[in-house]
């Protein structure tokens, strides 16, 4: 089954810390995804709050095996290039029945991977560096002038 959407949080090279395996978010999915995720019995989540920005999404997950992953000509991705929040993907699922403590459903199992338009990742944050001289606050160094 093809999936079409954008990523976010995607673990596709390295698995996900939380659940320790490979995933990606696959949002902003079209009505007839979901009609059809739904028809085989997947969960298709609605981002709700700080999530909204999702939309309708679902989760695939592998745990053994890393997807294979591919830019939109069929080239092996560099996995030096990470997939940003916002890269538009399509992506082949299986879905696949699970049980676990007394649970069951049905789950989208992630095979591989395809960027269609990539938003770059971006780890910056609104910290800058700062020159040991710049510290603005006690180092404790000199604190005879606090008497």
């Amino acid at each position: 089954m093809i999936v079409r959407g954008t990523a976010q949080w995607a673990s596709v090279f390295e698995p996900n810390n939380l659940s320790g395996k490979y995933q990606v978010d696959i949002c902003q999915l079209d009505k007839m995804t979901i009609k059809n995720l739904k028809a085989v019995g997947i969960d298709v989540k609605k981002g709700e709050g700080d999530k909204a920005d999702k939309g309708d999404f679902i989760t695939a997950k592998s745990g053994k095996y890393k997807p294979n992953v591919m830019d939109r000509k069929k080239n092996k991705w560099d996995e030096d290039t990470a997939i940003g929040n916002g890269s538009e993907i399509k992506a082949s699922i299986k879905p696949y029945e699970w049980t676990f403590k007394g649970k069951s459903g049905v789950s989208p199992g992630l095979s591989s991977l395809m960027v269609l338009s990539l938003v770059a990742y971006d780890n910056d944050d609104e910290l800058e560096a700062e020159d040991d001289d710049d510290i603005p606050f006690d180092t404790g160094e000199d604190d005879d002038d606090l008497e």
